[in-house]
């Protein structure tokens, strides 16, 4: 398969609209990187440091590297990206800790990013791509990701930890086998168990949310 057939426009990356790259973190599954994120953080760094500025940094460093990455496709690219959070998760920790003493600068949450500025070009420290992630959609992607950790958490241990690397990590079957040391077949019988009642879990939480929730009115 053409790296290309996974992306609509060809390559994203060589793209400066702030419309295709607003899409290409939309198709990267926000939510599901906010509680892949927070599953690789510490308690102690989650009580100072949101997932979502973990994301911002990471998204911050792709818009500015866009040009040197090779596009290998939607699916490798989320998966250099993930990589490129988890080193921001230990680089936070360092912070934390430089702050603690004195030193270092703060993590600037995305929230902070996304209305802080609208120039494109490469010296801007919040570029007009990273300011299309606006409050709103924070929000919206931090409810969804509670939501999903939420199922996430009530899956018996054995298939949760088989989801959080499908569906949440997305990596492969065989990826999984060799994480979690496990037959294929095993992981795949416990992928399609775990993904059936996941999905119910998640469902069921979204509509007890929205039951509670006060109607949006324009929603429909």
């Amino acid at each position: 398969m053409s790296p290309h057939e996974t992306w609509p426009d060809g390559n994203p990356l060589r793209s400066n609209s702030p419309e295709s790259w607003a899409r290409l973190v939309d198709a990267l599954g926000p939510a599901a990187l906010l509680v892949a994120i927070e599953g690789r953080m510490s308690a102690r760094l989650r009580r100072r440091v949101e997932p979502e500025d973990i994301l911002s940094e990471a998204l911050l460093r792709a818009w500015r590297e866009r040009e040197r990455l090779e596009w290998r496709g939607l699916r490798s690219f989320r998966a250099w990206l993930l990589q490129v959070a988890v080193h921001q998760i230990t680089d936070a920790a360092e912070r934390e800790g430089a702050v603690k003493r004195g030193g270092g600068r703060e993590i600037a949450p995305l929230s902070a990013l996304a209305g802080a500025g609208s120039r494109a070009d490469e010296t801007s420290a919040v570029p007009v791509a990273i300011a299309t992630t606006t409050p709103s959609r924070v929000a919206a992607h931090r409810e969804l990701a509670d939501a999903m950790r939420a199922a996430l958490d009530r899956l018996p241990e054995d298939l949760r930890d088989v989801i959080r690397l499908r569906v949440i990590e997305e990596l492969s079957v065989e990826e999984v086998a060799e994480r979690l040391d496990l037959g294929v077949s095993a992981v795949k019988h416990r992928s399609r168990k775990g993904s059936a009642e996941y999905h119910r879990l998640l469902r069921a939480h979204l509509d007890s949310v929205s039951h509670e929730s006060p109607r949006n009115p324009g929603t429909g």
